[in-house]
């Protein structure tokens, strides 16, 4: 049984009954958002656990808040008693303030938005299924005796059925606020908590005594150590004189060939990446290379995975740079105009893309590049998912723009100007007529 499976068993209709009334709103409004809260606080914890301290947090949270499976185990009877239910809110909300600090109020806009339903009702909700989503976690690790390193590669092999269970209404938004595009694209993993013993208190947490920490300089001990100070400091001017010359001998040889810095750059520490948070950058593992390799424009025939031969595969799309360039310059035009990416595609069923689709990218990164205050979002459409493989449109429309957006991030591109969004087959239920989608376009964010 998946964890979600375990969730419906704890989330029964007489529970969310009693929840609704608790909260004086509508089931059918209450049943939608704790569906929604559901799988954002698993995403949340998906996160989480992609860096050691966070890991070693969630594990550590299980333990000392007591969540081992006893109070899922009937629910409805903690629910009749107003005091009770109160106590677990309240407890949920502390958990989900240390688990995953100051997001509590944009998930609970998010939800409240989703479902209709007040805020303050949303953030009470939050609580409730923080601890409901806990204890459900908190029963695996006592069952089958999991330490941090197993908790967290438990969750990581619940990450095909989360992204298929996930409310095709509330996917969006959930991956953006929450932050887990890299997660769902299947580039990030479970870091290892590195923990001796589950018993013993990871040393990231143990408070530094406040004697050990000063901002005053010390005293000089003489006159040798002040000239020696000053030859150190002399030494470190000199390098970086001598590193700024260097750097700025680069920048006018990439300012005298632009198109060869466009494909050769590949910048561990530029600027426009060092801004990008710490979770991003911690997330940020290499590509696949055989899904987003660089083509040379100078290559004049090829024949894609497909099996359609193609000319001069990474050639440049005049009308699309041209139709970009002319918005992009004028100062009238607003933001947010979408432009189809027609010259990306990728394999059928896969998360290869065509060797004719570099020249597209080539020319996006070198905008983006040029415009260091631009923003973009791509907006992915897929109906080609392996019958059978599990993997639905959904994810398969995720996945391929976080293959496009990796390769604008490997480019040097800052992780947080890129946005990446999958939208299935764009065709939603009880829509008669309309034809699946199979595409990516990017919207203009900002200019």
């Amino acid at each position: 049984m998946t964890l979600f499976g375990a969730f419906n068993e704890v989330l029964t209709p007489d529970v969310l009954a009693k929840i609704a009334s608790y909260e004086d709103e509508p089931a059918e409004k209450t049943t939608k958002a704790v569906e929604g809260l559901v799988h954002t606080v698993f995403g949340g914890l998906l996160k989480r656990t992609t860096t050691e301290i966070g890991v070693n947090q969630l594990f550590s949270q299980l333990q000392k808040s007591g969540y081992d499976g006893s109070l899922t185990t009937d629910l409805s009877a903690v629910l009749k008693d107003a005091t009770l239910t109160h106590t677990v809110i309240t407890n949920g909300n502390e958990a989900i303030s240390r688990l995953l600090p100051a997001m509590k109020s944009s998930i609970a806009g998010m939800i409240s938005s989703y479902a209709g339903i007040r805020n303050s009702s949303a953030i009470s909700l939050l609580g409730l299924t923080a601890a409901v989503v806990l204890d459900v976690l908190g029963r695996q690790v006592k069952e089958k005796k999991l330490t941090a390193d197993g908790l967290a590669a438990s969750l990581f092999d619940q990450r095909e059925a989360f992204i298929n269970a996930v409310p095709e209404g509330l996917f969006p938004q959930l991956v953006e606020k929450v932050g887990i595009q890299q997660i769902v694209a299947g580039v990030a993993a479970p870091a290892r908590s590195n923990a001796p013993s589950a018993s013993i208190r990871p040393s990231a947490t143990r408070p530094i005594p406040a004697s050990t920490v000063s901002f005053e300089p010390e005293p000089d001990s003489g006159s040798d150590g002040s000239a020696g100070k000053w030859l150190i400091g002399l030494a470190l001017l000199t390098a970086l004189g001598v590193g700024g010359f260097f750097i700025y001998q680069n920048s006018i040889k990439n300012s005298d060939n632009p198109n060869e810095a466009l494909s050769t750059e590949v910048p561990a520490n530029s600027s426009d990446s060092a801004a990008a948070d710490t979770v991003a950058r911690s997330l940020a593992v290499p590509v696949d290379t055989s899904a987003a390799r660089p083509v040379s424009a100078s290559v004049t025939s090829a024949t894609t995975a497909t099996g359609v031969a193609v000319a001069n595969p990474g050639a440049t799309d005049a009308t699309f740079n041209t139709a970009l360039t002319t918005y992009l310059n004028d100062p009238v035009q607003p933001k947010g105009r979408i432009f189809g990416l027609t010259g990306v595609t990728f394999a059928p069923g896969s998360l290869t893309m065509t060797p004719a689709s570099q020249g597209q990218v080539n020319e996006l990164i070198a905008q983006l590049k040029a415009r260091p205050t631009m923003q973009v979002q791509f907006q992915g459409y897929a109906d080609d998912a392996p019958v059978g493989s599990g993997i639905t449109n959904k994810a398969l429309s995720f996945k391929r723009v976080n293959v496009l957006k990796q390769q604008l991030v490997t480019a040097g591109i800052n992780y947080l100007r890129v946005d990446a969004i999958g939208l299935g087959t764009g065709v939603k239920v009880g829509e008669l007529g309309k034809q699946p989608q199979r595409k990516i376009n990017v919207k203009i964010i900002s200019k």
